[in-house]
């Protein structure tokens, strides 16, 4: 038996200022703090496990209770907004909600459960070279939707383990 790959939620919402409305689906994109390192290279110049370490070197200087921030973008049409209700809402200041309507569910005009959004894979690989793909990659780790923090000891810890 073949398995077929899940359809995609159709959202639809409206920008406030123009009341334009677009549809597409929604996704949850997480960068924990400086993984943006892996701007500066491609697979082939540098591992995953390289830049990992290159990153936990940084990281453990910049935050040394082991508490590395996680931020939420809500990504549609290839555009990302801040991901509403997430821990640094507060230094952000705005968000999805401030420039759309809550997104509904195009088939059964249900409103969009958050915390529900397919969290995306990030890779570092031949195939997929995703800004801070390096940490999925290496540690086979990603966060759980609208997780604040990663705790670096733990990270290392089940690295080891695997």
């Amino acid at each position: 038996m073949i398995s077929k790959k899940p359809q995609s939620t159709i959202w639809k919402a409206k920008r406030h200022r123009t009341g334009r409305e677009w549809e597409s689906e929604l996704v949850a994109y997480w960068e924990v703090y400086f993984d943006p390192i892996s701007d500066d290279y491609t697979p082939q110049e540098i591992s995953a496990e390289e830049l990992f370490n290159l990153w936990v070197n940084k990281v453990k200087k910049i935050y040394p209770n082991g508490l590395i921030p996680i931020l939420w973008l809500a990504v549609y049409k290839g555009k990302p907004e801040f991901m509403p209700f997430q821990f640094l809402s507060n230094e952000i200041g705005q968000d999805f909600l401030t420039h759309y309507t809550w997104p509904i569910n195009k088939e059964t005009g249900e409103q969009v459960n958050w915390l529900a959004l397919p969290v995306v894979d990030k890779r570092w690989n031949d195939k997929q070279a995703n800004k801070g793909g390096f940490i999925q990659e290496f540690t086979g780790w990603k966060p759980g939707i609208l997780q604040p923090y990663v705790y670096l000891p733990s990270l290392l810890q089940s690295r080891e383990t695997t």
